[in-house]
């Protein structure tokens, strides 16, 4: 493969949120577009502001963006367009600019989905407790629903908690919401999933817990969407109780994968990705950073 050389011609694509810096889409999506021989380049950005990131794309003509972490909902009201399943989730983790038209998509719970299915573990008929209530547990307790799961959101703030089970009730009825505070035994030993959709535990927060340990039981599979660090402390507090346990890097790559045909129109290569990431992660572990 000949070294890649930007030009004039070369496509940029990028991430907006805060923070990025530990994040591996570029990495990944980078990959992607060597292996297929595009002309384009990925990379992070930490915008004042996701309006402003949004008018960027138009003006400077980036041609795709990933949305993370704290722009996921707020990006909502930026945008051109919206795909109609990411309207109804409320939550957009995808951007397509189409000569100046930007329509926002979400990636995050079907990626969600895949990555516990590639663990042999079917959310169809299951009992899950979603913790979080902002983009990303939104669209996980949406895709959950869709698949067939029961499922119990969680959160801290008590509107917010309502608002997303408010959504959730006008298509689905196989849901509730708890404050996180309202978790006890007696109710985690119904559940058969958990998902940690919020930031606790990621790098450099890496000391802190969505909930306590003493909720976990053994017939739990423990979901953690963080992939940075990959063993946090919930599912390192969830291996020693038994628990199957996911850390979020098969998600990473499963949204990134569908990410990347809304982008190019082309089948994302999942080997190099793999790859790639994998690669990445023991260069992390080897200098301590993972």
């Amino acid at each position: 493969m000949k070294q890649f050389e930007i030009d004039s011609q070369t496509k940029l694509y990028c991430i907006f949120g805060s923070p990025v810096r530990h994040t591996l889409s570029p990495v990944m999506h980078n990959a992607a577009f060597r292996k297929i021989g595009a002309n384009a380049v990925f990379l992070a950005f930490e915008p004042p502001s996701i309006r402003a990131a949004v008018a960027s794309m138009r003006s400077l003509d980036i041609k795709g963006a990933a949305i993370t972490i704290p722009f996921k909902i707020d990006v909502l009201e930026c945008l051109d367009a919206v795909d109609p399943r990411a309207a109804d989730i409320g939550s957009v983790n995808t951007l397509v600019n189409t000569g100046g038209l930007i329509t926002g998509y979400n990636t995050d719970g079907s990626g969600a989905v895949q990555a516990l299915a590639a663990k042999k573990i079917n959310a169809a008929d299951s009992n899950t407790l979603v913790l979080g209530n902002g983009g990303s547990a939104r669209a996980i307790a949406f895709a959950l629903l869709q698949s067939g799961a029961a499922v119990i959101v969680a959160g801290r703030n008590a509107p917010r908690v309502e608002r997303l089970v408010r959504d959730l009730e006008k298509q689905y009825t196989q849901v509730r919401g708890l404050l996180i505070s309202d978790l006890d035994r007696k109710l985690m030993e119904g559940v058969d999933i958990i998902i940690n959709a919020t930031p606790v535990g990621m790098a450099p927060d890496t000391g802190s817990m969505p909930i306590s340990d003493e909720l976990l039981v053994k017939r739990h599979a423990v979901f953690d969407i963080v992939y940075s660090p990959r063993m946090t402390k919930l599912l390192a507090a969830a291996a020693e109780k038994g628990c199957a346990i996911i850390n979020g890097i098969d998600m990473l790559i499963y949204q990134g994968l569908q990410q990347f045909e809304l982008w190019t129109g082309k089948e994302a290569p999942f080997g190099a990705v793999k790859s790639a990431i994998s690669g990445r992660l023991r260069e992390k572990h080897d200098t301590g950073k993972a």
